[in-house]
C-alpha cells in the first residue's frame, strides 16, 4: 500500500517595517574628545557587493551542479542544505526543491560589531516562484576570511518581522548566553526543539507562540494516520528534531529582543502497525530519495532544518515567535 500526501506552500506577501534608532549628544562648555558615533562595519554598498558574489557562485552552480564549488562562497548549515537540495533535484529531475537564492532585496540588517566573527542578514523580495520571502544570515568568521551565506529561512506568509536599527546604523550581535532575553539564544532552540517533538505536551510550550510549523505538522500527520487507517493498518505518525551543534547566530531588535537564527535536524516517522502491511514514501522527494529499497510497514525521513524566531526580552509578555523555517528532506529509508 502507497499513500501519497504533497505538502503545498502557502503564498501571501510579507509587509516589513524598518525601525529606526537615533540619538543626540550634549554640547560640552571644554573641548573634550567626540564619544564615537554608532556606524555599520559594513555599507550597504559592500553588502550589495557580497550579495552579487553569492549569487553568482549559486547561480554557477545551479547551472554546473557541481556542488564542490559552493563551498567558495556558503558556509556551515547553508552549505550543507543547499548540497541536499541539489541532490534531492538531480534526484526529482526538476528544480523545484531549489530555494530561491537570487539575492534581490528588499532589507539589510548590517552588523556594528568592530570583532569578528560578524554577521549580516538580508530580507528578499518575493521570488519569481512566489513563495514568500526569504530571510538570509551571512558570515565572516575572520578579517581574513570572505562573508559567506550561512544559513537562510523562508518567511512565515503574513508574518510581521521585529524592527531593527537603521541599516546605516548597524545592529549588534547577541551572544548565544544572552540574558538580557526572555530565554537565552542557545536555550530558545532548545526549547524550541522540545516543542516541535512533542507539541503542547512540552514543558516549554507555555514560552512559545502557535505556529505554521507545528501546524504543518498536526496536519500532515493526521493525513498520513488515515490514509494508512483506511485500510485498517493502526497508523502512527512522529517527529523528533534537536538542535545541531551548529552556533546559533542572533542580532538585536529596536526593542532589545533578538532575532535568533538556528540549525536543526528532524526525522518524522510514519508506521503502519498492523502486520502484513505496507507502506511507500508519500511524496515526490522522498519517493525521489527512496531509490529501490523494498517497501516495508515503516518509512522514516530525515531532514535537515533552519528556524528563525523572535525572542523577547527578558521583561516582555510576549511570547517567543516562529518568523519562517526551512525544512529540507536529506534521507529516507524503510526503517
Amino acid at each position: 500500500m502507497k499513500r501519497s500526501t504533497t505538502r503545498t506552500t502557502a503564498v501571501v506577501a510579507t509587509v516589513l517595517a524598518t525601525g529606526l534608532l537615533a540619538g543626540c549628544a550634549e554640547e560640552l562648555p571644554t573641548p573634550k574628545p567626540e564619544a564615537p558615533v554608532a556606524a555599520a562595519v559594513v555599507t550597504q554598498s559592500q553588502e550589495r557587493e557580497i550579495l552579487d558574489k553569492v549569487a553568482e557562485v549559486v547561480g554557477k552552480v545551479e547551472k554546473t551542479k557541481d556542488a564542490d564549488k559552493l563551498a567558495a562562497r556558503l558556509d556551515g548549515p547553508a552549505l550543507s542544505i543547499r548540497e541536499t537540495q541539489l541532490k534531492v533535484a538531480d534526484a526529482r529531475g526538476d528544480k523545484e526543491p531549489l530555494t530561491d537564492l537570487s539575492m534581490e532585496m528588499q532589507q539589510v540588517i548590517l552588523p556594528s560589531d568592530q570583532e569578528w566573527p560578524r554577521s549580516s542578514f538580508a530580507i528578499t523580495v518575493q521570488p519569481k516562484d512566489l513563495t514568500t520571502p526569504v530571510l538570509m544570515a551571512f558570515n565572516q568568521a575572520t578579517a581574513r576570511d570572505q562573508y559567506k551565506l550561512w544559513g537562510w529561512v523562508r518567511l512565515l506568509p503574513g508574518v510581521t518581522m521585529p524592527q531593527f536599527a537603521e541599516a546605516d546604523l548597524g545592529s549588534p550581535a547577541v551572544p548565544e548566553d544572552d540574558e538580557s532575553l526572555k530565554v537565552t539564544p542557545k536555550d530558545a532552540i532548545k526549547q524550541y526543539a522540545s516543542v516541535l517533538t512533542v507539541d503542547k505536551k512540552s514543558k516549554y510550550a507555555d514560552n512559545f507562540a502557535d505556529d505554521d510549523l507545528r501546524q504543518f505538522f498536526r496536519d500532515y500527520g493526521k493525513l498520513q494516520v488515515e490514509a494508512i487507517n483506511k485500510e485498517e493498518c493502526d497508523g502512527s505518525f512522529k517527529v523528533e528534531y534537536e538542535p545541531t551543534k551548529d552556533s546559533v547566530r542572533a542580532v538585536r531588535t529596536a526593542d532589545g529582543g533578538a532575532l535568533v537564527v538556528a540549525s536543526m535536524v528532524s526525522q518524522e516517522t510514519i508506521t503502519a502497525k498492523e502486520e502484513g502491511c505496507e507502506i511507500g514514501p508519500p511524496t515526490k522527494t522522498t519517493k525521489a530519495l527512496w531509490g529501490d529499497a523494498d517497501v516495508s510497514n515503516v518509512v522514516e525521513v530525515n531532514y535537515k532544518d533552519m528556524v528563525a524566531m523572535y525572542v523577547p526580552p527578558k521583561d516582555s509578555k510576549d511570547e517567543i515567535s516562529l518568523v519562517g523555517y526551512e525544512h529540507v528532506p536529506s534521507s529516507v529509508s524503510n526503517g
